[in-house]
């Protein structure tokens, strides 16, 4: 889902050498405050993005769709196995960027972003237990994160091909730090709607014990998408049309 500001980055750099809206803030690498121009310019771009660009394959933003992604967690209080499908993230183009930094020679980006609601709706399947406590069910979860804190960290090397450098995302990390988490979960239990509705309530009185067993899953998880999706872009638009040496 947190992918996004740098599929934003790409496309307002790229912007010196195809079509996009004049409304786009451009910032070459020569720029004197490259990490200021880049920190107001990629959340701006995500706000006129929420219908996506066609022209250049890039996805509507809201709500972004990801096809599907496994959790598991087999240690500690909560042990439990979640596949989801047809995940739709809200939210994404409400984010800002609170720091950024590019170190163009060393091929690294890193960034913080804040985006005050993400929901995480898709249909799910999960088995396991929480504590002491037995769940299973199959339905559609939502995962509401308030004031959500990403740190962002790409790691790229230089590749080269027809004499143009390629800057290559070979790893992306990312940490969620949300203030707060609420969840649901439909058709828990077979659809008994008391042990249901009993279980809901129980994980949202402990939902920051749930999300922090769960949370290194879920970002590799999602790290491995965000990485696939960056490389789409990086891999085929060269390092000097991403990050322009002339302003």
């Amino acid at each position: 889902m947190w992918c996004v500001l740098f599929v934003c980055l790409t496309v307002v750099a790229i912007g010196f050498g195809n079509e996009l809206p004049e409304s786009f803030r451009r910032c070459g690498q020569a720029e004197k405050k490259l990490n200021d121009c880049l920190k107001a310019a990629v959340p701006d771009a995500l706000r006129q993005m929420k219908a996506g660009i066609p022209s250049l394959g890039v996805p509507p933003m809201e709500p972004l769709h990801v096809s599907g992604i496994d959790i598991s967690s087999g240690a500690g209080p909560v042990v439990i196995t979640q596949n989801y499908k047809n995940i739709k993230l809200h939210g994404l183009t409400d984010s800002v960027l609170t720091t950024y930094k590019a170190d163009l020679k060393r091929y690294r980006l890193r960034t913080d972003s804040i985006t005050p609601k993400m929901e995480f709706i898709a249909d799910y399947v999960m088995k396991g237990r929480i504590l002491v406590l037995p769940i299973q069910g199959k339905g559609v979860a939502n995962i509401t994160m308030v004031n959500l804190v990403v740190k962002h960290d790409l790691i790229g090397e230089p590749v080269t091909r027809d004499g143009q450098t390629y800057m290559h995302m070979r790893d992306y990390k990312v940490k969620f730090i949300p203030q707060k988490v609420i969840l649901h979960f439909s058709n828990l239990f077979n659809g008994d709607k008391r042990l249901g509705d009993q279980m809901n309530i129980f994980l949202n009185e402990n939902s920051d014990l749930v999300f922090n067993e769960l949370k290194e899953s879920y970002e590799k998880s999602l790290s491995s998408v965000f990485q696939d999706v960056t490389n789409k872009i990086f891999d085929k638009v060269p390092m000097n049309k991403i990050f322009p040496e002339d302003p």
